[in-house]
């Protein structure tokens, strides 16, 4: 019984560790949870949902939607209209950066129609973007600008950067008269959504700068690029800028949904969007550019730069880099910066995090009923969701979170249903282990509790016992038939037991015709005394109705001597390895034996020690006589209830005149 509860305890702290450390491995890809990164993402789609934020006065994007392509034409448009949008962009606009999210990648040299945007491109603040691939089986075409950065100095810096094998780059006398390049190639997550782009990528050993790095050096006066292990700092002659670095050289886009409209909409609202066809007519306010970054790009379907981002199933592509980059220059302006990091530390945190409340939950679980396991989670989610929202508002940082959570749920489900099971079964033990000593409505108060009383290890505790014998019955058994001395017994046996159960007792064993009994334990019951002795009573008030019925079937006459004493005994689950048993054992038990004995010397139904008469408040007693019982130097008094006060004072008047008598050792044997 002493194994329900320690082996329960050990193997559930056991496997609380064993899930803190699966889920804690998920952080550092040791074992991969696919659901955990599933929760990541679903979490920052709806912290960035919830996230509100100002229209931009740094970037204006310039559409070519569906209705340029119809005013204008089918793309791609002449180099000369392009020529003259840029221009115009320049000249008229005063824009002082303008950056193409469209490629130049083929030649429409007839009629000097590429000349027109190259002399338009070498007196523009134009900055190219052409992308980084690996779906080209390391084909190239066009011509890479000058790498950003040399070997050695990311080298030095030890920083994890995205590896492309091919390219498509613009035509080299396009890049030749740009002011800057960079590659617009988006990092797409697992279920296909852009949530953060690369700051530089990687191509033959070389190293580039990402489109929304380049726009912005350009805006800051041809800025230099120092390239630290958590952040990309640019320095130029209109101010300074420090991007945070994510993880594999990224930036996660500061997506904010709480002013964008319908889901399928390509622009959230929070930039000017300009169709090119007005840029094109010139029927347009040119002072809306002025010192503005103007982003070139397209929002049609058919030119497919539509993505899904955490705003939107189809952003367009022009508006992501228009995210990061505006996101950038608020710390320029002295706002807080809206450009979040999932550090290269962040999943050493979480996992810290993780491991410390998993442990802590392992352990304190298993010792919790089912409201403290619920209370306890509950605790546990509330302290990582607020810790996660305090990194990301105070920080900036963004820590995965979801393999703590749901460890913690898990860890909740397990051990809310390894409870239920264990107490089931520490019910079933109570049942099976009690339901012959004791009455159903006490198996019913024990089994709320079950694994209190499913580790019934012996203890020594003060408990009144109680036998209660047959008179005469070997008589008796010479008198009667088999099958009817069976009756006979079971029908007593069965009275004598109901007594016991009327007042919460222990029935200990059956010993022939003789039953022991006795209170105080399992359940502990601070009137145990009076209970013994109201059921002593209750069983000779028992014996009357046994005799009105044994009259009626032929049966003799019943009487019944009853012994009740009060003392410390040992008490709990004992026996061998092939049987075991809930029994009392003690010197207090051996006297309650010899007590019943007594009632034959002095003819009286019940007899009870001196500590029973001293502890049962609630019942009075004479005392009946001083005597020596074996095994004891000193005189033991007896007492009875007063009801039987004048018979028994008669029958011990009757005796020796001595008050001390002395009890044979052979009338406790039954004990």
């Amino acid at each position: 019984m002493f194994r329900v509860k320690s082996i329960s305890f050990g193997y559930r702290v056991v496997l609380g560790l064993t899930l803190t450390a699966l889920f804690c491995a998920s952080y550092v890809s040791v074992w991969n949870i696919p659901l955990v990164d599933t929760l990541d993402r679903l979490a920052y789609d709806a912290r960035v949902q919830r996230q509100n934020a100002a229209p931009s006065n740094e970037v204006v994007i310039v559409d070519i939607d569906e209705r340029a392509l119809a005013e204008v034409g089918r793309w791609p448009w002449s180099r000369a209209t392009m020529a003259d949008m840029t221009t115009a962009l320049s000249q008229q606009g005063r824009a002082r950066t303008i950056g193409f999210d469209v490629l130049f990648a083929e030649t429409q040299d007839e009629a000097g129609r590429d000349q027109a945007l190259v002399q338009a491109l070498k007196q523009s603040p134009a900055v190219l973007g052409y992308y980084l691939t690996n779906d080209r089986g390391a084909r190239t075409s066009g011509q890479l600008p000058a790498a950003t950065f040399s070997a050695r100095a990311v080298g030095a810096q030890q920083v994890p950067i995205h590896t492309w094998s091919g390219y498509g780059a613009n035509l080299a006398i396009f890049q030749e008269q740009a002011k800057g390049a960079g590659f617009f190639s988006p990092i797409l997550d697992a279920d296909g959504i852009i949530r953060r782009v690369p700051l530089i990528g990687k191509f033959n050993d070389e190293y580039y700068e990402s489109f929304p790095v380049a726009v912005l050096r350009h805006y800051l006066g041809q800025a230099s690029a120092g390239l630290n292990p958590d952040t990309l700092d640019l320095v130029g002659r209109e101010g300074r800028l420090r991007i945070p670095i994510s993880t594999g050289s990224s930036v996660l886009v500061p997506f904010a949904g709480g002013t964008m409209g319908a889901p399928d909409l390509p622009f959230s609202g929070r930039f000017p969007v300009i169709s090119a066809a007005d840029v094109v007519r010139g029927t347009l306010d040119w002072s809306q550019f002025r010192d503005r970054i103007v982003l070139i790009g397209t929002s049609a379907p058919g030119l497919s730069d539509l993505r899904a981002t955490p705003i939107s199933r189809t952003t367009a592509g022009v508006e992501i880099h228009a995210t990061v980059i505006a996101g950038a220059l608020a710390a320029l302006n002295g706002a807080s910066s809206q450009l979040k990091q999932a550090p290269h530390e962040a999943q050493w945190v979480s996992l810290i995090v993780t491991g410390i409340i998993g442990c802590v939950l392992s352990v304190l679980m298993p010792i919790s009923g089912a409201v403290g396991v619920l209370v306890f989670g509950a605790i546990a989610v509330s302290s990582m969701i607020a810790w996660n929202a305090a990194a990301f508002t105070n920080f900036g940082w963004l820590l995965p979170g979801s393999a703590g959570l749901l460890l913690v749920l898990v860890l909740s489900a397990v051990n809310l249903g390894l409870g239920y099971f264990i107490e089931g079964r520490a019910r079933q033990a109570v049942s099976n282990l009690f339901g012959e000593y004791v009455s159903p409505a006490v198996v019913a108060q024990m089994t709320r509790d079950p694994l209190r009383f499913g580790t019934m290890v012996s203890e020594n505790r003060e408990l009144t016992i109680l036998f209660a014998d047959i008179r005469g019955f070997t008589r008796i058994s010479e008198t009667m038939e088999p099958a009817q001395l069976r009756e006979f017994i079971n029908e007593f046996l069965t009275a004598m037991t109901d007594c016991v159960y009327r007042y919460d007792g222990t029935v200990d064993k059956y010993i022939g015709d003789a039953v022991m009994a006795f209170w105080g334990a399992p359940l502990p019951d601070e009137r145990h005394a009076d209970h013994a002795v109201s059921a002593a009573l209750a069983m000779q008030a028992e014996v009357q109705r046994l005799n009105a019925l044994g009259k009626r079937k032929g049966w003799p006459h019943l009487a019944i001597g009853v012994g009740v004493n009060t003392g410390i005994a040992r008490v709990g689950d004992m026996g061998s390895k092939l049987r075991r048993a809930y029994t009392v054992l003690g010197d207090s038990v051996n006297l309650a034996s010899r007590l019943e004995a007594l009632t034959k010397q002095f003819n009286t139904p019940i007899i009870v020690g001196e500590a029973t008469a001293q502890r049962a408040q609630g019942h009075q007693f004479v005392e009946l006589a001083q005597v020596t019982v074996a095994g004891r130097t000193e005189s033991t008094r007896i007492f009875v209830p007063t009801v039987y006060e004048n018979r028994s004072m008669q029958a011990a008047s009757a005796m020796a005149p001595t008050q001390s008598q002395s009890v044979p050792d052979t009338a406790a044997e039954a004990a």
